[in-house]
């Protein structure tokens, strides 16, 4: 296909609301599945400390998205980090942002869908007696998915934003059911204050995994060009999706770790069967159907945000020559990056499908969880210097030293924090190969760096010229229709 000319075909400008790019924010993060899925493994690290857990890890990302809603306040793109780190540091810098993200977002589909074939084929077999292949619904879904994208922005923002809404409410009524009926045991003072949590073994590793579920905020930043009024509904929504999603991973993780009981918390970690969907019978008996119905919407979810942000980056980095020039290329009709949408279906396929029968698709959750915590320290703390360097050298008159060098500070040496002590020791197998797996793709991407500059006297990366300027000048005649 034909690259398309920015000036006559580009994505649909001014199609999103702010409710629909909020809901981008908190679908992505994936509130049902963060609940149901990641808590268990959360609490077998953390035991009965697990709200503390995930009220560290909010702050950190709280932080972040104040950095992030500052790069997004001038410099709106589909790129993203890609965009940010290019334009307020370099372009080689911002390659090696999105040669990052490409462990993260891309990969989206893959974390989700595997493990939602694994949690239905583990569902079906025991209630229905019913053996369906984890791989056959990963298939199916992905081509759905791939279907909503192709289709346009506003039909798969709609999609994901009553699936949100359903799942949001279910999961809160089962918090709340389960403060309502608390199990044997009650909560501990001792288990809040830091000192004594952060002795616990697993404890760094608990806010590792937490962090990565409040991930998904950042999302926001590639759907730019597609929202009225960026400059200023994008530092709202990413600020406001946190703050929601805080609240709501504390709360209901306190609420379903009392209505389990806490007198018998190991048990919670072990669990064969999911504990939230055993909780969920035990307060609802045959209605804990609803519960898988949020985890199903949330994965969904998920992965359709997923994809929509992978694919406007692919896009954004097709426009400014740094992947083929065939990701450029915009449906006429539906205004969407089909050759985008095509690579990003073959990587879920084919990625996806190979890691989950290698470790298994439960396995694969847990494993690209981890890999993409730390691919994400890394693209955060890119884009935390970034803020720096754009504030203080672009935009001097506007620079902050509260928002544009104490908060990407401390959350830069946060994440650093963090990331040390979650691969020091390394973990058990599979996750112990996440850190080596980030490691060498980093090595890869600066070597790739390195080999490309010395055949060429020129610059890898042209400037991402279409932030919010180019992409309004595009959009000119469009809106004069």
């Amino acid at each position: 296909m034909k690259p398309s000319s920015p000036q006559t075909d580009s994505l649909r400008a001014n199609a999103l609301s702010f409710s629909a790019v909020l809901t981008q924010g908190i679908t992505h993060i994936a509130p049902a599945m963060g609940l149901v899925v990641a808590v268990q493994f959360v609490t077998t690290m953390a035991g009965t400390a697990s709200p503390l857990a995930y009220l560290i890890a909010f702050l950190i990302v709280l932080v972040l998205g104040v950095c992030l809603a500052q790069l997004a306040l001038h410099l709106p793109s589909a790129g993203g980090y890609y965009t940010y780190v290019s334009r307020s540091l370099n372009p080689k810098a911002g390659f090696l942002a999105a040669w990052m993200f490409f462990l993260y977002d891309p990969l989206t589909g893959a974390v989700n869908l595997a493990y939602l074939g694994f949690l239905l084929q583990t569902t079906l077999r025991m209630e229905a007696h019913i053996n369906c292949p984890w791989y056959v619904t990963y298939v199916i879904l992905t081509l759905l998915i791939t279907l909503l994208i192709y289709r346009g922005i506003e039909i798969s923002a709609t999609f994901v934003m009553w699936l949100t809404i359903v799942e949001v409410v279910i999961m809160m009524a089962l918090a709340i059911a389960g403060l309502m009926h608390p199990g044997d045991g009650r909560v501990h003072l001792q288990d809040f204050v830091p000192g004594h949590a952060f002795g616990k073994k697993g404890f760094y590793l608990a806010i590792v995994f937490s962090i990565f579920t409040f991930t998904g905020f950042e999302a926001i930043a590639p759907l730019a060009e597609e929202t009225r009024d960026p400059r200023r509904l994008l530092p709202r929504a990413v600020l406001l999706s946190i703050t929601l999603m805080g609240f709501f991973f504390v709360f209901t993780t306190l609420a379903i770790l009392t209505g389990w009981g806490t007198s018998h918390i190991d048990t919670f970690a072990v669990s064969a069967e999911n504990p939230v969907i055993l909780l969920a019978k035990r307060l609802w008996g045959g209605a804990w159907i609803f519960v898988m119905v949020a985890v199903i919407n949330s994965i969904l979810g998920a992965a359709i945000a997923g994809t929509n942000a992978a694919v406007r980056v692919f896009y954004a980095m097709g426009r400014a020559r740094s992947l083929p020039a065939a990701l450029e290329y915009i449906h006429p009709r539906f205004r969407t990056p089909v050759n985008a949408i095509a690579l990003q279906t073959f990587i879920t396929l084919t990625i996806g499908i190979a890691i989950g029968f290698w470790i298994g698709p439960d396995q694969e959750y847990y494993f690209l969880g981890v890999t993409a915590t730390l691919v994400l320290i890394f693209i955060y703390s890119a884009g935390n210097v970034g803020v720096y360097f754009l504030y203080r050298r672009q935009r001097r008159e506007e620079f902050n030293p509260v928002l544009h060098f104490v908060f990407p500070v401390l959350s830069t040496l946060s994440l650093i924090w963090v990331a040390y002590h979650s691969v020091v020791p390394l973990p058990d197998a599979p996750l112990r190969y996440a850190p080596i797996l980030v490691g060498g793709w980093m090595v890869a991407g600066v070597l790739l760096l390195l080999t490309v500059r010395r055949a060429s006297n020129m610059p890898l990366l042209p400037m991402e010229a279409t932030s919010l300027e180019a992409a309004e000048a595009a959009e000119k005649p469009i809106s004069a229709r």
